[in-house]
């Protein structure tokens, strides 16, 4: 069911390439321009739907996967299925890009719901959505919270929770690390109108999957919607750089403005990625052609249709993030510790380690001395520019981009270094092989260069999941299914509390999941509650927060507490957060209902 559900996603994009697609290109471009524009409808859809004010049932469901399924047999009646016979390798391609989803599948191994701290309200939102059958106009019944979040990830995530039969926390392992390996597909694609050749691109995505940190660190952070946006940034700059160098169909137009649709719905940052990219390669494009104005702004045209049209087609979601946006309270940070004060005081340290480990270091510097190339011999000059922005803005140097920080930009970076590394090594390769009349000297350089590189790194990568970053142990799991089993879904929980990010308390341990696994009210209820346009909640909220992080025994301050946030029971976890169980030993009124191995959970009498 897992695999047919994966299948079934793919509908919407087979449909669309069956009557609009090109049958003359790779078909490993294909395979990632057919995810990507599955992603991007999909998003589509949901936005329709929620503006007309309805919902999908899992009738309607299937009826649109079925009318996706037939027009792709329509489409292929009637245009063919034929690809071009050069491009053998991508059945190798093919077989390396299922080793790369074994291979993130393998780096999930041990996590039993999505890690870190984002994760627990991209699971609350991927609830409410299956729970109301559609983008919901707020978090209710379980956060006040307006919802203007990009969504992308989340209705995918939805619609394959509910094909496959998963529980929320598996589909999205899944389907988010599927998406991870994606990424490496989508470099390709990148990569190959950028150099007019699989090669390089293959080196690129091969380092991408194999090699670097980044995207596979995600996995730790829970970034799932980066991921997403990740996986059609590519194919959204691959698309603008085809239309600008060839005649193209006025299909690819639309294939443009359905992945810039996509990329805008799916995450903002990305969305400003791409926004620089089109910006730096129009201006790349239009100032050499400064002789015929005219002429070089009519060539234009079909890129910058197609970048407007995603912003027409997103436009309606957009305008509600500007709306609700401008509406945040803009709570005043006083006497606490913001991210941007927490990143200063290690900010080369911290840059340091997101741009590692060592054999990353060595990537570095290759794609540095690529860039520098490209730029002299005035090679792929807008990529080259966007490149040159992105590590720029990556150095903490005081470059403000708000509000983006240069971790943002840093963990990103990853993608313009493979591409030119990927250039690089090709072309030391062919400029030996010319040197000594040897052709197989190129691919011999190739292959180990990427193989070797790959190996080096594949041991550094196999534990990817930072330790401090796990929050669920199976004691957690278990006591999250006890509430879930055994507490009224009225009840109200105290958990241990910590500093999180500006103006937001979390949770320290599976506490912070009992609202989005278990539908139960907690002290900090997801770090979500910082989107509230309500000023007075987020402060209430912080305020509890803080106070839950300093609590260490059932003080007057603990029954302060307990009373103004109306609480009837306890979680804790035995050596995580300030208040244990030897604190609560001797008081009146807390009484232990269950216990694991390390778990605690405490009923509070009235």
């Amino acid at each position: 069911m897992t695999i047919l559900a994966l299948l079934a996603l793919l509908l919407p994009g087979l449909a669309y390439w069956a009557w609009l697609g090109r049958r003359d290109q790779d078909p490993l471009i294909t395979f990632s321009q057919i995810v990507g524009i599955s992603v991007a409808l999909i998003c589509l859809l949901a936005q329709g739907v929620f503006l007309l004010g309805g919902h999908f049932s899992r009738a309607s469901i299937w009826m649109l996967l079925a009318a996706s399924f037939a027009l792709t047999l329509l489409g292929l009646i009637k245009k063919g299925v034929k690809f071009p016979a050069k491009y053998h390798h991508a059945w190798i391609g093919f077989i390396v890009f299922g080793a790369v989803i074994a291979w993130r599948l393998f780096q999930a191994r041990d996590l039993l719901l999505p890690n870190w701290v984002d994760s627990q309200h991209h699971y609350l939102i991927v609830r409410v959505i299956l729970e109301k059958g559609g983008l919901p106009e707020t978090l209710s019944p379980y956060l006040p919270v307006p919802f203007y979040y990009h969504f992308g990830f989340h209705a995918v995530a939805a619609l394959f929770t509910a094909l496959s039969g998963m529980e929320i926390g598996a589909a999205m392992l899944v389907l988010g690390q599927v998406l991870n390996a994606v990424i490496g597909l989508s470099i390709y694609t990148l990569g190959t109108a950028l150099w007019k050749d699989w090669r390089p691109a293959t080196a690129a995505a091969l380092l991408a999957s194999f090699a670097t940190r980044m995207p596979a660190y995600y996995l730790s952070w829970g970034r799932y919607t980066l991921t997403s946006g990740l996986v059609l940034l590519p194919l959204a700059m691959a698309a603008a750089l085809m239309l600008l160098k060839n005649k193209q169909r006025k299909s690819e137009i639309i294939t443009l403005g359905i992945l810039t649709a996509g990329v805008l719905l799916s995450h903002y940052f990305t969305a400003v990625l791409l926004a620089l990219f089109l910006v730096l390669a129009a201006l790349a494009y239009v100032i050499p052609r400064w002789h015929k104005p005219l002429s070089a702004v009519l060539e234009l045209l079909p890129a910058a249709g197609g970048a407007v049209l995603g912003l027409l087609l997103a436009g309606p979601w957009l305008l509600r993030v500007l709306r609700y946006a401008s509406a945040s309270p803009g709570i005043e940070l006083t006497g606490v510790e913001t991210i941007q004060s927490i990143f200063e005081n290690s900010r080369w340290e911290y840059i340091s380690n997101l741009l590692g480990p060592a054999s990353n270091y060595g990537l570095l510097a290759a794609a540095g001395i690529g860039l520098v190339w490209a730029l002299i011999r005035l090679k792929a000059v807008p990529f080259a520019l966007w490149s040159l922005s992105l590590g720029v803005m990556s150095l903490p140097l005081g470059v403000s981009f708000d509000p983006f920080r240069p971790d943002h930009f840093a963990i990103v970076l990853f993608l313009p270094i493979v591409l030119w590394v990927g250039w690089l090594v090709w072309r030391i390769g062919r400029w030996l092989s010319n040197k000594i009349n040897r052709r197989w000297v190129s691919t011999a350089i190739f292959v180990v260069f990427v193989t070797g590189w790959a190996a080096w790194s594949l041991s550094l990568d196999v534990s990817i999941v930072n330790p401090v970053t796990v929050l669920v142990t199976y004691d957690d799991l278990d006591a999250l299914q006890w509430v879930q089993e055994n507490t009224p879904s009225e009840a109200r929980f105290y958990i241990n509390t910590t500093y999180w990010l500006n103006n937001v308390y979390r949770g320290v341990d599976g506490g912070g999941w009992l609202l989005p696994y278990t539908g139960r009210w907690a002290l900090v209820p997801t770090v979500f509650y910082g989107y509230s346009p309500d000023k007075e909640v987020v402060l209430q909220t912080r305020e509890w927060g803080e106070r839950a992080s300093q609590i260490t025994t059932c003080s007057a301050n603990f029954w302060s507490l307990v009373e103004t946030a109306q609480l009837d029971w306890v979680y804790i976890r035995e050596g995580t957060g300030s208040l244990q169980e030897a604190g609560l030993q001797g008081c009146t009124g807390i009484i232990k209902t269950y216990a694991n191995d390390t778990v605690r959970i405490y009923t509070i009498q009235p």
